[in-house]
């Protein structure tokens, strides 16, 4: 994933990080350390836990995991900037811990411990490892500020900790947990530099290729001491696999491979912790427990495992001069991840500098903010191609046209994409405003801003011109949410003419900021009353008050609350019988003291209906469950009460009740009032007849669940069906819920090798899952294969060794809650070959598990594990497989080649090799050679082999196309032979052989914001790269720039950042393109000329690149898909006389051309022409190309209509000499409304003047 630029600023001080793994090496059996380069135990600080034989400080529940660091800050420097990043696994081998990822984590300053919720900004998740035994590995990478946290702590003991990792056993040796705080910090005693962090989550792999990052907002001096520091970030970086590499330089041409006192040139990530000379920290929790470093290194039992922090002298790779630099990231062996670049290098000082301020410090979600930025070139040369860009953090939104740049409103430009400010001259200052809304509160509190300004200089006439980029400081607004919740209730449901209504309201500030003046109100519906003196606050009566004119609360600080409760007389049946309410709080907060912002809220609407007992009936039906929580096989007993409140009885009164498919009626279980009615159903209905007045009657009955529903809960509401006055009704009672518990055990088994022979000991490994609703005790028995016999004294729970206990007789596993899970692993040793010829040992695992209900009522299940096969490394019969290449492209043909041996005594015969391959590869037909002559049959069929003897090697080899790029990029394919063997048929498989596919697919999809512009605007687009292919992909971006256009320097941004310098006309290495990631370019053109055709019509291009493993380069052109804006310009208007000079009396004629050299209308043209002094218009003598308009009039208008694209209208008009004008020259000029007609649509007003025309009037001679 491309880094994300968490902090950037030009400043004089430096940064620091630090932190810690999260977990110890593992060995292959749960619980015991080795020097297995994963983790199989987190780090705690709570030295009273321990898992298995791993030190005190361990645990198997990574919600309890945490380890300490050490920050060192020098003396007398201030924390500008802190970051926390911290990752892990979170799916391998059958473990998921996806629902984790984005929870909080805490984190432990000197002054106490907070939970830090990962930001929006900063969230990855990448494919880890694939095409091995174990399934897709995937680890994620979070972060968040704590820049207050750490500016009130200062130096001092950190810790993080519930941070999600995975620890299982076996895996492909990717399980990872850490930690990282990046802190930038200011110290008047060092130089400027510029200083920056970055996030993100950068795999490398030597199956996807290499990463090169494009790195740029810096500028080194022209001269003296060059200096700078890289500071990285890793997980899953091994101590015993070399390979990796960290490249560093200003060119991918002259990159410089990275070392460091800890850091090996050849094997750069070796899960150590560096302090800030690059050397072992030792300093944090368990360390003194680390791998031993080299080329390759080792492992030691139980180290440091899997997390990488470096800071080291970059100094020799960096140029005079120098603007940006490319960080390349590689390897040919050890995969990992880096999640967090920092860099630090010396600088001097800018040319230009610039101030950001905001208007407002505090204020609420919704506001418009406006921030300055001034902009002073403080050097001696000018700034060239200056241009502004301000991405603010997603809770602020661009207000539109709000831009303006030295008091002057600056239309159709945007801070996000950038405002070209032109040049600035020595001493000149720009000061440019704009606005952003702000639309939710941050994670923190507080949204952040920083101007950066990109722009050319040259030093003096001799150097060249340098391009760069400088920050602006960061502007902090604190961002408050009044919240205020009204929440009202009302009983009884119904009420009677007559009767009482209690309403209830709780207002509860569940906002960010105090409220004040809190003021309830409520508009009693009609036909209701205030009851006087009714009012309740928190339980206590507050007379002389009425909702209607206000119930004061006083203030409520964040949190707090206030009960209400107020009565009402109903006094008539309302139309619609019933009455509805709202209730209002009123309110006031403060940003600025002295300063109240009103605010309101109102309530939820209460309804509540109305029985008039003098007309309508008045039943009253509950219903209720002995039980909330019952469990498959459990009795449910339903209670309804049906009592009569009306004036007359009911009549004809029957229950029914029909119940979810998931539970059953008891038969014969219905009473009535007490008394057993045998033969009923309330499925089919219970008989109560009539119910007198004032009368009551219950009726009991029960249910059995008999299965688990879906959701795990059952939901039933009784009828009532009765007549009133002859007239029927229906009457439903409240909805009942019960809960139904049941445990959902899986067995996921594991072995710790995929291979093994008769002697061997193997550790199984069986995570016991409950994701159901209710815990459960578990019993877990393995009997095991017949051919492997149980290691006593090797059973472990969680990592506890339990000596006395066998998975033959039975593993007390204990009580596993709802959503909780346990690992049992145990050791078997295999004493002979797999029985009956077999090729594998085959182990499954079976969990006897019982639960009960809060009432008592038990159940029991039982559930298996999946089958797991070891397979027999001496069979009988080899049947070994490989591929060549390794890595291919699709389209292209591998080799797979079987090797069959029969290492046993006797023949075997009819032997057929078939070969099910995962998809993406076909076979080529015909390709099947053994001993160089073809075989006969096909793959899906078998190749028939016939007799095989004791010793006799067979070689089949075959051709096929890969066709397609597999889901993780890797394809596994295994050959199976079958045969006969003393006429009893067998089976044996071959190892798995793997193929990556290594194909990068590159799309690019091109957008711009404006469908139209004028000469002078500006165009900007987008451009969204990805590749959704299986391979890394190394990206020159270029745009072909139509004619009418030219580039905006410095308008290029990547991700949104600034890239001063680089032009898309001439192309920019962008750096990798990385699978299933997307990668966003944007700039602008300028319109600075009408082109041929009236339309700008624009296209990018990638020439994507990338290393053909096993050798060679390739290289493809990808274009994007055109777009196209619409180019406006004005009319041409020309106004000819046919004369130059007229005497008094005479008549002459005007001519106007207008020409439209758009591709779109001009819309209800009309030429307006005020003759000047001593002309008159001669009436009816206008003509529109030839054509005679009677009436018209230039005076008032000339209606022209429409003039189509591209095309030339004439008017033509008289006028007559009255006078001589003094002087006496004419001079006279006409002009043209009109409206653009767009393609969509929409219209656009123009006016536009014609050329002056002179004509000088003679006095006629007498």
């Amino acid at each position: 994933m491309p880094f994300v630029n968490r902090f950037f600023l030009n400043d004089t001080g430096a940064l620091t990080y630090t932190g810690n793994t999260l977990g110890l090496s593992r060995s292959n059996s749960v619980g015991v350390p080795g020097t297995v380069d994963s983790i199989g135990a987190y780090v705690t600080t709570n030295t009273a836990l321990q898992l298995g034989t791993y030190p005190p400080g361990t645990t198997s529940d990574f919600h309890l995991n945490s380890s300490s660091a050490i920050l060192q800050l020098p003396l007398g420097s201030s924390v500008i900037y802190a970051e926390l990043i911290w990752g892990g696994t979170y799916i391998n081998n059958g473990v998921d811990n996806s629902a984790f990822i984005n929870d909080a984590v805490t984190f432990v300053t000197p002054l106490g411990s907070f939970s830090i919720s990962p930001s929006m900004g900063t969230r990855f998740e990448v494919l880890l490892s694939s095409g091995t035994q174990y399934g897709n590995v995937y680890a994620y990478v979070r972060s968040a500020e704590v820049t207050t946290l750490v500016q009130a702590a200062g130096a001092g003991t950190y810790t993080a900790g519930g941070i999600v990792g995975t620890i299982v056993v076996p895996d492909p040796t990717s399980n990872n947990c850490g930690w990282t705080l990046a802190v930038a910090y200011h110290d008047p005693t060092q130089q400027l530099r510029n200083l920056s962090i970055r996030v993100g989550a950068e795999v490398i792999l030597a199956t996807s290729g290499p990463v090169t990052e494009l790195i740029t907002g810096f500028a080194t001096p022209q001269m003296g001491t060059l200096g700078g520091r890289a500071l990285i970030g890793a997980q899953e970086g091994d101590a015993n696999k070399s390979g990796d590499q960290a490249l560093f330089g200003p060119t991918t041409s002259s990159l410089t491979v990275l070392s460091g006192p800890n850091n090996y040139p050849g094997n750069f990530f070796a899960s150590q912790i560096n302090n800030d000379l690059g050397q072992l920290d030792t300093s944090g929790t368990f360390g003194t427990r680390n791998q031993i470093n080299g080329q390759p290194g080792s492992n030691i039992i139980g180290g440091r495992q899997g997390w990488d922090i470096t800071n080291i002298d970059v100094s020799s790779t960096l140029e005079y001069l120098q603007t940006s630099a490319y960080l390349q990231l590689t390897t040919n062996g050890d995969g990992y991840l880096v999640n967090t670049i920092g860099l630090q290098l010396n600088i001097q000082t800018p040319l230009l500098t610039i101030t950001k301020s905001a208007d407002q410090s505090n204020v609420t979600v919704g506001t418009i903010v406006t921030y300055t930025v001034i902009v002073k070139n403080e050097g001696a040369v000018d700034a060239t191609s200056v241009v502004l860009t301000d991405s603010i953090e997603a809770e602020g939104t661009f207000v539109p046209n709000s831009v303006t740049v030295n008091g002057s409103t600056v239309l159709g430009v945007d801070p996000t994409t950038g405002i070209p400010l032109g040049t600035l001259t020595p001493g000149g200052q720009i000061t440019i405003t704009f606005q952003y809304q702000i639309t939710a509160v941050p994670d923190d509190g507080f949204v952040k801003d920083q101007a950066v300004v990109a722009y050319d200089f040259q030093p003096n006439p001799q150097s060249p011109v340098i391009s760069t980029s400088v920050p602006s400081n960061i502007v902090q607004v604190e961002v408050f949410q009044p919240s205020v919740s009204v929440m009202k209730s009302g009983t009884p449901s119904p009420v009677l003419v007559g009767g009482v209504a209690t309403y209830m309201v709780v207002v509860s500030n569940a906002g960010d900021i105090t409220v004040d003046s809190v003021i309830l109100t409520d508009t009693i519906p009609a036909g209701t009353s205030f009851v006087p003196n009714s009012v309740t606050v928190d339980g206590s009566n507050v007379p002389g008050v009425d909702p209607v004119t206000g119930i004061p609360l006083g203030s409520l600080t964040e949190g707090a609350s206030r009960q209400v409760t107020f009565q009402l007389l109903v006094l008539t049946d309302p139309p619609g019988h019933s009455i509805t309410d709202i209730a209002t709080a009123s309110y006031t907060y403060s940003l600025e003291p002295g300063h109240p912002i009103p605010g309101q809220n109102m309530s939820n609407q209460v309804t509540l209906p109305v029985i008039n007992p003098d007309i309508n009936p008045h039943v009253i039906a509950n219903k209720e469950a002995d039980k909330q929580q019952v469990i498959v096989g459990e009795t449910v007993m339903y209670t309804v009460q049906i009592s009569n409140y009306s004036m007359e009885a009911i009549l004809n009164t029957v229950v029914t009740d029909t119940i979810s498919e998931d539970v059953s009626f008891v038969p014969n279980s219905v009473t009535i009032n007490g008394v057993s009615a045998p033969g009923t159903s309330p499925e089919t209905g219970i008989t109560l007849g009539t119910l007198g007045p004032g009368i009551s009657a219950i009726i009991t009955f029960q249910y059995i669940v008999i299965s688990m529903p879906n959701p795990p809960v059952i939901t039933d509401t009784a009828n009532v069906a009765f007549n009133y006055r002859t007239v029927p009704y229906n009457q439903s009672t409240n909805p009942v819920q019960v809960d139904v518990l049941q445990p959902v055990i899986t067995l996921t088994k594991r072995c710790s090798v995929s291979e093994a022979e008769v002697g061997d000991n193997v550790t199984y490994s069986i995570t016991v899952a409950n994701t159901g609703n209710v815990a459960a005790t578990v019993v877990l028995t393995d009997l095991g294969d017949i051919n492997a016999v149980f290691v006593p004294g090797t059973v472990r729970v969680n990592g506890v060794l339990n000596p006395a206990v066998s998975p033959l007789t039975g593993i007390p596993v204990g009580d596993i809650n709802a959503d909780s899970e346990a690992v049992v692993s145990f050791d078997v040793h295999f004493v002979a070959p797999p029985a009956s010829s077999g090729q594998f040992y085959i182990d499954q695992s079976t969990a006897a598990y019982s639960y009960q209900s809060p009432s008592g009522q038990t159940g029991s299940g039982i559930s298996q594990s999946n089958k797991v096969e070891v397979r027999y490394i001496n069979f009988a019969i080899s049947v070994t497989k490989s591929v060549n290449p390794t890595m291919a492209r699709v389209g292209q043909q591998v080799t797979f080649i079987i090797v069959v041996t029969n290492n046993g005594n006797t023949a075997i015969m009819n032997a057929v090799l078939t070969d099910f391959s995962d998809p993406g590869v076909q076979y080529v037909p015909v390709s099947a050679v053994s001993a160089g002559i073809p075989v006969s049959g096909n793959l899906e069929d078998g190749f028939q082999l016939g007799a095989i003897q004791p010793g006799q090697t067979v070689v089949v080899t075959y051709v096929a196309t890969v066709v397609s790029i597999p889901a993780n990029g890797a394809i596994r394919d295994t050959a199976w032979l079958s045969y006969t063997e003393n006429g009893t048929p067998a089976r044996a498989a071959s190892n798995p052989a793997v193929i990556y596919v290594t194909e990068p697919v590159v799309e690019i999809v091109k957008e711009v914001r404006e469908s139209y512009v004028f000469i002078g605007d500006w165009l900007h687009y987008r451009l969204i790269i990805r590749n959704i292919g299986s391979f890394n992909v190394l990206a020159f971006v270029s745009d072909i720039i139509p004619p009418g256009t030219e580039y905006v320097p410095n308008s290029l941004k990547i991700n949104g950042y600034p890239i001063p310098g680089e032009s898309l006309q001439n192309g920019i290495l962008t750096g990798t393109v990385e699978r299933e990631v997307t990668y966003e370019l944007t700039f602008m053109l300028r319109v600075v000329f009408f082109p041929p055709g009236g339309i700008a019509v624009n296209q990018s291009k990638i020439a994507a690149t990338f290393e053909i493993p096993g050798g060679g380069n390739y290289r493809e052109t990808i274009l994007s898909n055109p777009v196209q804006s619409l180019i406006l310009t004005s009319p041409t208007v020309t106004k000819t006389a046919d004369v130059t000079e007229v005497p008094v009396g005479g008549v002459f004629v005007y001519g106007v051309e207008i020409e439209n050299p758009n591709l779109v209308p001009l819309d209800q043209a009309i030429l307006y022409d005020p003759l000047p002094a001593g002309l008159s218009f001669v009436l009816n003598s206008v003509t529109v190309n030839g054509t005679s308009i009677i009436e018209a009039s230039p005076l008032s208008g000339i209606p022209i209509g429409t003039i189509p694209p591209e095309s030339t209208f004439n008017v033509r008009f008289v006028v007559q000499v009255n006078y001589e004008p003094n002087p006496p020259i004419t001079v006279n000029a006409a002009s043209i409304n009109f409206q653009f007609l767009l393609l969509n649509g929409d219209r656009l007003p123009g006016i536009v003047n014609s050329n002056e025309v002179l004509v000088e009037i003679t006095e006629e001679e007498e």
